[in-house]
């Protein structure tokens, strides 16, 4: 990104804090943590092995969440398979990349009902499921990322000067101890040696303060935490591209202070404190873009729209374009693809989607067109931190993409069925259940009486059917009742 860009730091009120990277009016990444739902994500447990599932190939670990968490195979660093060592020694241990599968081991040769393991998770509980939980830990500093149970180091790609690249691997190489693996994080390009090193030795005592506490503390036990949320997504969210950060917290402002002393005077954004009565967002015109992300249908210039819907296996993401502005067809549906491309890994990114996302593109003729919205989808893909792959623009317009979601977005562990809809996104289930109530009733004699029926029911009950059941001889009132589901009935 070449143009200015600006941090809002939204941390006044005590429900949530929001840090977004702005330009203009638009939010183009976003990091969300709530005041009751703190995000888990990076923080290292130590926790006991409650459950193992061959069939999923993965145990089940209690590390002091609510519910345990799930740790697959692929995320079982294999030093576990020699079950002498202690899960610190384990967690010390450098690992060879894809051995378990050279190996063809199962998760019951690595780990055993009652063993302890030092965990770091890897996303939050979200939607009644655990925390995914990984024994490859990571810690993350400003510049540099320690993972000590891996055995390679490297320079982030998103830094793709040759030069810098070169130097930064030399001084990870000066750097490095015990063969732990270090990433120079974008943040570490044109960073001094001083720099690198202070931050270097920091995430070393932080790793040998986790190692003391796992060889003293309880199972389960938290072993060391993330920096604050508010301050992890100002370092996520942090580039040179930033000329301003802006706070609506005095404590806030202070605590981003301390840490933006950190940087280089020449690298450093102005910090500016916001006082006014509107909130941040409302002042920055930002707001509404925030509250789009919590709805299915998202507007786009010239008048097309996406309807991003979410299920349990997959997220699909529908394209409906616009009006016809005197061009082809084959013109419209390119240029709402791209203007819809574009939209679409933003969305993507703030929302935090993960799994598999499948979008459904406005099919076009020509190849040449077909060519141009993929290399332009994977241009804006490649804006996310996150791990992504993405497969061939295929016939009919459809693209499908994985994605490995960052756990630091919108509140979805706090999601909740909707207690009108029932979760289908449509009011259909409550006409049928007003059907179903009205079948019963008529076979019943008429009476006065009070009814208790779920509340999207009790509605159209009241509005569409009451007069009728009058003419019938039924004198009822309704009492809205979420409990029951749409259909059941029961008089008070």
């Amino acid at each position: 990104m070449s143009e200015s860009l600006l941090m809002a730091v939204h941390a006044r009120d005590p429900e949530e804090s929001r840090v977004a990277l702005v330009s203009g009016n638009e939010i183009l990444d976003l990091r969300w943590d709530g005041g009751g739902d703190t995000s888990l994500v990076g923080n290292i447990y130590k926790g006991v092995v409650t459950r193992i599932e061959p069939g999923l190939d993965a145990a089940f670990v209690d590390f002091g969440g609510r519910r345990a968490g799930f740790l697959h195979i692929d995320h079982v660093h294999l030093g576990y398979e020699d079950k002498k060592l202690q899960a610190i020694e384990v967690a010390s241990l450098p690992e060879v990349e894809n051995e378990a599968q050279e190996k063809s081991l199962v998760i019951g040769e690595l780990l055993e009902v009652g063993q302890e393991v030092i965990a770091q998770v890897l996303r939050n509980p979200v939607r009644g499921k655990g925390a995914t939980l990984s024994t490859s830990l990571s810690l993350a500093g400003r510049l540099l990322v320690l993972m000590p149970s891996l055995s390679r180091s490297g320079v982030s790609r998103r830094i793709e000067d040759e030069e810098e690249r070169g130097r930064l691997r030399e001084l990870l190489e000066s750097s490095s101890e015990n063969h732990e693996s270090v990433i120079a994080r974008t943040a570490a390009s044109g960073c001094t040696e001083t720099e690198f090193r202070q931050d270097y030795s920091q995430l070393q005592s932080r790793w040998a303060e986790i190692q003391k506490r796992a060889g003293e503390g309880d199972v389960p036990c938290l072993l060391g935490g993330e920096t604050s949320p508010l301050l992890r997504g100002v370092r996520d969210l942090l580039n040179t591209d930033i000329s301003r950060v802006v706070v609506d917290s005095e404590n806030a402002s202070d605590l981003i202070r301390e840490y933006l002393e950190n940087i280089p005077k020449e690298q450093r954004p102005k910090l500016e404190t916001y006082t006014g009565c509107r909130p941040l967002f409302e002042k920055l015109d930002l707001e509404r873009g925030y509250q789009l992300l919590f709805r299915s249908r998202v507007p786009m210039e010239g008048g097309g729209s996406l309807v991003i819907h979410e299920t349990e296996a997959l997220t699909a993401i529908d394209i409906n374009s616009g009006r016809l502005d005197g061009g082809s067809l084959e013109e419209t549906a390119l240029t709402t693809n791209l203007a819809a491309a574009q939209e679409i890994a933003r969305q993507i990114r703030l929302r935090d989607l993960g799994g598999i996302v499948v979008v459904d593109f406005i099919d076009m003729r020509q190849s040449k067109n077909r060519r141009k919205l993929e290399a332009e989808f994977r241009a804006e893909l490649s804006r996310d931190r996150a791990r992504l792959k993405v497969a061939r623009l295929a016939s009919f317009g459809l693209m499908t993409l994985t994605r490995r979601r960052l756990g630091t977005g919108l509140p979805r562990a706090s999601e909740k069925g909707c207690g009108f809809c029932g979760g289908s996104g449509t009011l259909a289930p409550h006409h049928a259940g007003a059907f179903r109530v009205l079948r019963r009733l008529r076979a019943m004699e008429p009476q006065k009486s009070r009814l208790r029926v779920h509340p999207g029911v009790a509605t159209l009950l009241e509005k569409e059917h009451l007069e009728g059941l009058k003419s019938h001889g039924w004198a009822l009132s309704f009492e809205p009742d979420p409990q029951l589901a749409p259909g059941e009935m029961a008089f008070v």
